[in-house]
């Protein structure tokens, strides 16, 4: 349906897919954030009922930011690069159709972000998720995770930043399922068409009110 450098995404009925697509640890480039945005908005007026996102390959859902292009951003150009990231951050949360993670590898700093955003994530045996922020001396995921896990196992990773692996982060409750690689899709088609096959202004409502329930999150929140 839709591509970019960085991005593909296309219908298989009523589901959308997202396929972050930028090797080898298809980390978060502008052109994914705004990849992301286009293709919900398309399957938004192309009346999709759930929403797929994983990363291309086996090795990482998301590796984290572009650390290249965060390297050329300017006093001029930072402020629009962190709101496009946001406006990212904000469509997954608020779009109507609830959206499934398929977390393929590893899933650290500004992917556990991506996510912690989207309504289940399912994992591959090969799936490893940290909130790594804290070891480079950045504040991230910890909206997301005060929000998903008791608070004493948010302390942990966040304080932490350790990596957790897919056993655990299914124990946990970061995870719904994990399955083996070469089930992961199916998997996560089978929780998207699950859901799809809801009624879709229930299904709505219901997220609303999930996202009214835990209001207020800030601009900064989302990041």
């Amino acid at each position: 349906m839709g591509s970019n450098a960085h991005t593909r995404w296309w219908a298989e009925g009523p589901v959308g897919v997202i396929v972050l697509d930028n090797p080898p640890m298809n980390v978060l480039s502008d052109d994914n954030r705004r990849g992301i945005r286009e293709a919900l908005a398309e399957f938004r007026d192309n009346d999709a009922r759930a929403v797929v996102l994983t990363g291309a390959g086996e090795r990482a859902f998301c590796g984290g930011a572009d650390l290249k292009e965060e390297e050329e951003l300017t006093t001029e150009t930072v402020g629009k690069f962190l709101q496009r990231g946001d406006e990212t951050f904000r469509a997954l949360r608020e779009c109507e159709r609830p959206i499934v993670a398929a977390v393929n590898g590893w899933a650290m700093g500004g992917g556990l972000v991506l996510a912690l955003w989207c309504d289940v994530r399912v994992g591959s045996t090969r799936a490893k998720l940290g909130a790594v922020g804290v070891k480079v001396g950045l504040m991230a995921s910890n909206v997301q995770l005060s929000r998903l896990l008791f608070e004493g196992r948010a302390r942990d990773l966040l304080l932490t930043g350790r990596t957790v692996e897919a056993d655990e982060a299914h124990r946990v409750g970061l995870l719904s399922s994990v399955v083996p690689p070469d089930r992961l899709m199916d998997e996560a088609l089978g929780w998207a068409r699950d859901i799809a096959a809801r009624p879709p202004d229930v299904v709505a409502a219901l997220k609303r009110s999930i996202n009214t329930a835990l209001d207020p999150v800030d601009v900064d929140g989302c990041r």
